[in-house]
């Protein structure tokens, strides 16, 4: 147990594909205990207890009323996070939310305002963040080692076909509202939103874009940010094509990751078509595998392979369990706020804005 002589103990408001990263990860998190969780299938709940060994609810209060939760972790589809967010913050339960924080910009707000007006922390779950490829990258950049950020990119344009591809339904997203599939913009993208406000440090001052809505036929989606340091940062997504990637395009991916139907894959195997962020400065760049757990760095001519540090996925569900742990037991302010989950979601919807109005859209400062 560390230096924590009586962990904190965690419930989980949802067992679904998520939870068991969040479960692995916290099995080996310093200064907490997962206790409990709560699910309206029956099939999960079983799975869980008898998997994680831990107590079962069907309701989401009765889990709340009994246990002695100090963190819930809101991990079910993002239609329901406003609702299960303050259920927990209105027991004085500190509220890990997973992303998008909430499936409209207003009910995010009614998430932050809530949790503060009960005295309670909220931590945005941006787990890529956490991932050893994204932090050191995150310290070469602020290292002033690329110079000047000018351009920050991510793309996923592949699958098999358009009768392949899934949306992932109105019990996720409001059917007409943004939404779409488990690898575009709105449920994926949105985590790249967050990463790159962080790794730039700066704002988006306007966006452009296009994005697939819930329950409706899928499209290719992008998203330009235009950033108040002059950085442009670019999303590119097509879930229902075909990937022209060739074989020997392909790496071990290290890291676990996730499968098109939100399994959680295993670590040391081939993967064909790995995604990766791409940064480009004035005095270098780097090609960044999250779940890969690769980093290459480029300038003047060279490239060289960065060594990592730490775990990849889930290591990063134990890192960002063990962050807010620590937030809470020292009432200092958790490492991602619930504010940065209100500005990626305020991102993305406005990049859906501007198609629909045709033009440029400004965010506020």
């Amino acid at each position: 147990m560390g230096p924590y002589q009586t962990p904190l103990q965690v419930g989980l408001i949802g067992l679904g594909a998520v939870a068991e990263a969040h479960l692995a990860g916290a099995a080996r998190a310093a200064g907490v205990q997962v206790v409990a969780g709560a699910d309206l299938d029956p099939v999960r709940r079983e799975a869980a207890s008898a998997r994680w060994n831990i107590r079962v609810y069907a309701d989401v209060g009765e889990m709340l009323e009994r246990e002695e939760l100090k963190i819930a972790c809101v991990l079910t589809p993002a239609l329901t996070h406003r609702e299960l967010a303050l259920e927990a913050a209105r027991r004085g339960v500190h509220v890990l939310c997973e992303k998008p924080l909430a499936a409209s910009v207003e009910d995010a707000r009614a998430i932050v305002g809530e949790c503060a007006r009960h005295g309670v922390k909220l931590f945005y779950g941006s787990t890529y963040r956490f991932l050893p490829a994204v932090r050191r990258a995150k310290d070469i950049v602020e290292s002033g080692e690329l110079g000047e950020i000018r351009l920050l990119f991510e793309s996923f344009v592949g699958g098999a076909g358009i009768d392949s591809w899934r949306d992932l339904g109105s019990g996720h997203y409001p059917p007409g509202e943004p939404g779409g599939g488990g690898r575009g913009l709105v449920d994926h993208g949105i985590h790249l939103v967050d990463v790159f406000r962080w790794m730039t440090g700066s704002e988006v001052a306007m966006v452009a874009g296009r994005g697939n809505t819930s329950c409706a036929p899928p499209q290719p989606e992008l998203l330009s940010m235009f950033f108040q340091s002059g950085a442009v940062g670019q999303l590119l997504y097509d879930e229902a094509t075909f990937p022209t990637d060739l074989p020997w395009e392909g790496q071990f991916s290290w890291g676990g990751r996730w499968a098109e139907d939100g399994r959680v894959l295993p670590g040391g195997v081939w993967d064909d078509q790995p995604m990766s962020i791409r940064v480009h400065g004035t005095r270098g760049s780097l090609r960044i595998f999250p779940y890969g757990n690769h980093l290459f760095h480029s300038s003047e001519g060279q490239i060289r392979q960065v060594p990592l540090e730490g775990e990849p996925m889930p290591g990063n569900f134990t890192l960002q369990l063990e962050s807010f742990a620590r937030s809470v037991r020292d009432n200092t302010a958790p490492e991602i706020t619930g504010e940065d989950g209100v500005r990626a979601l305020e991102i993305v919807h406005a990049g859906f804005r501007s198609w629909v109005e045709r033009s440029f859209v400004s965010l506020r400062a």
